[in-house]
């Protein structure tokens, strides 16, 4: 291509491709879990939204003071619509949220006795959704 047929255009940075080879078998790890509660909630693609909406009304029947939901990359959409329909359903509770970075881990294994065992880290984005309940008593003061 030309320069003048080149300038319209923006030049995109390409991904790196994983290191799997016909050497190694490539193997995810399982994300590392921040908090382990009864109250965390970890959405991923897999569960089906209608679970985890379920759980969360089972701890709001159960009178709990918060909810934290967690999701992890393509799963954000997710924990955002369910904490959005929670809310929804729910008046009483408030959400806040915090952006994350989790670095995660990947194997590489040997498929050949002479390849060695390696690593691969990776970092992708994570959401906290903390999900609490209003304090009824603040916002009739401030009516």
């Amino acid at each position: 291509m030309s320069d003048t047929q080149n300038k319209g255009q923006r030049s995109v940075p390409k991904k790196q491709p994983k290191q799997s080879s016909k050497d190694h078998i490539f193997r995810k790890r399982n994300p590392p879990k921040p908090e382990r509660d009864d109250s965390v909630i970890y959405v991923s693609t897999k569960t089906h939204i209608k679970a985890l909406l379920q759980k969360c009304n089972k701890l709001i029947g159960e009178n709990a003071s918060e909810i934290v939901i967690y999701c992890l990359g393509a799963a954000i959409q997710r924990g955002i619509l369910l904490a959005l329909q929670i809310c929804e359903e729910h008046s009483d509770f408030e959400l806040h949220t915090n952006t994350l970075t989790t670095e995660l881990i990947d194997d590489l294994e040997p498929a050949a006795d002479d390849a060695d065992y390696e690593i691969q880290k990776r970092f992708n984005s994570a959401l906290r959704i903390k999900l609490s309940r209003k304090d009824l008593l603040e916002t009739k003061e401030n009516n």
